[in-house]
């Protein structure tokens, strides 16, 4: 099979499937996007093999009445004139069913198949840590682990050869084995699920075996001209899990029986989910490595994967020979057109991932810093009525609403009051492996600049200066302001968030830090990055039942914080009550009901800000025909909030 670029899209879940599995109007708006932005090839997500396993909104070739509707996706494809080649990947849940079995009461039988009876608790040890009722909904459920017998373990292989029939059938180029992340297939590698001591167990090449005989059934299948691919965890990222002398010798015994190309990601996910959805504390491209291991003792192609958002980092990998293949996930989510603005070498126009995992998990497939894009995709459209439109603050918010208005053909002007662009966000990339978040206002700066939309420094309009003007419509996008509640105002050694970032005050070496969640809603982050400045932080309070609960769907980004304060001893105290604070004391009664006393030099308060937009609304409502209030300013909330404001407002004027 020839591919025109060695750039590729993996099989990223969408969950957009319709009530049969197959793909549905937003599938093909999805894959679309990809197909057009320029990449060499795409694998289809994880479908399921299993004829009596329900689709829901999953994908599933599991019947041979699904052919015709992948064969007219496919056709769509093909025939976009972008010359690309899509496979599929194969897919048989196995344990990972637990995931939706504990947490939405999925039905259907209370048995997971495995290789071997395993504890299921055991079996999901990082989400016991992610969602405090893991373990009372896999009780509930009474959902347990079932080792399969060998006749089970035959049906199996026949099922995916008989998928991946109907996949080339369907006109998919090449089929994918899902043989990572936890996933049946998976749990038969994995020595911690796989306790077996027949044939299928035991010895790396007896846990090997049911991937090696699902290969050779497929060929038989298939036929000698589609390439097989089989993705695997090289390394799980866990102490008792597949390590990466087990992915090279895992990646040997299938290049023998027939298997085309490895395909290498890592961790699994819901024991080490972060290496899968890759947070920023992980430097791009940090998982290479892996790849490049398994490159050196094959002779086929090898895919590399990992937080690879940079398309010259990419061709590096590949020019150094760490990889012969570099898939971008969320990085063409966020631009799908990445690899044709590489090619093409504009480079400036690449709008790269920030890493915020806000809102590309799973089903979402919606990037938070395009709100208009993914699964929501809408063209711009010219304005047909060009507006004078004044926008005052050069936060993102202002900076997208100018680029998206401006790109639609009105007259824009920016009117910042500091000298810096991008509001709160370098506050916020200040932050431990956050410098990644400035991506998107180096992106903007570059648009604006390109547009030729004037940023005026240093400047607060009076209402006359704002008459003078005579803008169609005036936008307020003046950021939010710290404050603290009225009965700490007085105390001394209180801090606020951006004053403990940016060291503005005297701080003491012991810290209590108020706020459970990431910025700016609370200080789980903020703890992280003092503690790695070498503050000592005595304790991380409430109010919330959760630590980082606003980024729950990131399982990668919370685990990793999770993890971190556990292996620091760090102590949280979550649902505190009667919070008083003195000059050097936090006094509170626990969850527990505790009453608990913690000395300190500072408390950090965080979590408290007030949008600048109300007051300067009532001062300029006589002035100007339209007032428009957008982003922080006008309710403190996240990345993605402040971008939908933007851009909801551009496309409609």
């Amino acid at each position: 099979m020839e591919v025109k670029n060695r750039l590729g899209f993996p099989p990223m879940l969408t969950f957009s499937s319709d009530k049969t599995g197959c793909p549905s109007d937003v599938t093909y708006t999805l894959y679309g996007q990809r197909a057009r932005g320029g990449v060499g090839l795409i694998t289809y997500e994880a479908a399921a093999v299993d004829p009596e396993k329900f689709a829901g909104t999953a994908a599933y070739i599991g019947v041979d009445d699904n052919i015709p509707t992948f064969k007219k996706f496919t056709d769509f494809i093909h025939g976009s004139d972008v010359k690309v080649k899509i496979g599929i990947q194969l897919v048989q849940n196995g344990i990972l069913d637990l995931m939706g079995k504990a947490l939405l009461g999925s039905t259907g039988s209370n048995f997971i198949l495995g290789p071997s009876n395993i504890n299921p608790i055991q079996a999901s040890s990082a989400f016991n840590i992610l969602f405090p009722t893991w373990s009372d909904g896999i009780k509930e459920h009474n959902l347990q682990i079932r080792e399969m017998n060998i006749e089970e373990i035959i049906t199996f292989e026949n099922l995916f050869a008989a998928a991946a029939k109907r996949a080339i059938q369907a006109g998919f180029d090449y089929v994918e084995i899902h043989a990572c992340h936890g996933s049946l297939a998976s749990a038969f590698l994995a020595p911690y699920y796989n306790k077996r001591t027949d044939e299928y167990g035991g010895s790396l090449e007896n846990r090997n075996r049911f991937v090696e005989e699902t290969v050779e059934k497929i060929r038989k299948e298939i036929g000698e001209k589609p390439p097989i691919f089989v993705r695997i965890s090289a390394d799980e990222l866990l102490d008792d899990g597949i390590r990466i002398e087990d992915g090279k010798k895992i990646s040997q015994l299938l290049e023998k029986v027939g298997v085309d190309c490895m395909d290498i990601s890592q961790g699994n996910m819901i024991r080490s989910s972060y290496g899968i959805i890759i947070p920023t504390y992980y430097d791009p491209g940090a998982f290479i490595p892996l790849a490049e291991a398994i490159k050196k003792v094959v002779n086929i192609p090898v895919i590399g994967v990992g937080r690879i958002t940079n398309p010259m980092l990419a061709d590096k990998f590949i020019q150094q020979g760490k990889a012969d293949i570099i898939y971008m996930g969320r990085q063409l989510l966020c631009d799908p057109d990445t690899p044709n603005k590489y090619f093409t070498e504009q480079l400036d126009d690449i709008r790269y991932c920030i890493g915020c995992l806000q809102d590309c998990y799973l089903s979402a497939q919606i990037c938070a810093l395009d709100q208009f894009g993914g699964r929501n995709y809408k063209d711009l459209v010219q304005t047909t009525e060009p507006r004078k439109i004044i926008i005052l603050g050069a936060g993102i918010a202002g900076m997208e609403a100018a680029r998206v208005a401006k790109l639609r053909g009105h007259e824009v002007s920016i009117y910042e009051k500091t000298d810096k662009l991008g509001g709160i966000m370098p506050i916020v990339a200040k932050e431990y492996k956050k410098g990644d978040f400035m991506n998107i206002v180096k992106y903007l700066e570059i648009q604006l600049d390109k547009l030729k939309v004037p940023i005026i420094f240093n400047k607060v309009l009076t209402e006359d200066e704002i008459a003078a003007l005579k803008p169609d419509v005036l936008v307020l996008a003046c950021g939010s302001s710290e404050f603290l509640p009225e009965k700490l105002k007085d105390t001394p050694n209180i801090l606020t968030q951006a004053e403990a970032i940016l060291k503005t005050k005297p701080m003491g070496k012991n810290l209590v830090i108020r706020g459970l969640n990431t910025f700016w809603k609370g200080g789980a982050e903020t703890a992280i990055t003092l503690r790695e400045e070498g503050y000592n932080i005595k304790a991380l309070v409430g109010p919330g039942p959760l630590v980082a609960s606003e980024i729950l769907p990131a399982t990668g980004r919370r685990l990793w914080i999770l993890e971190y304060f556990q292996k620091n001893n760090i102590p949280i105290y979550v649902k505190i009550k009667n919070l008083e604070v003195t000059k050097g004391n936090a006094n509170f009664i626990d969850e527990h009901g505790k009453e608990q006393s913690i000395e300190f030099d500072n408390f950090i308060y965080c979590g408290a800000r007030r949008g600048n937009n109300k007051e300067l609304k009532k001062k300029f409502k006589d002035i100007v025909p339209k007032i428009v209030s957008i982003g922080d300013g006008k309710r403190p909330g996240d990345i993605k909030a402040a971008m939908k404001d933007a851009a909801t407002f551009a496309r409609k004027i």
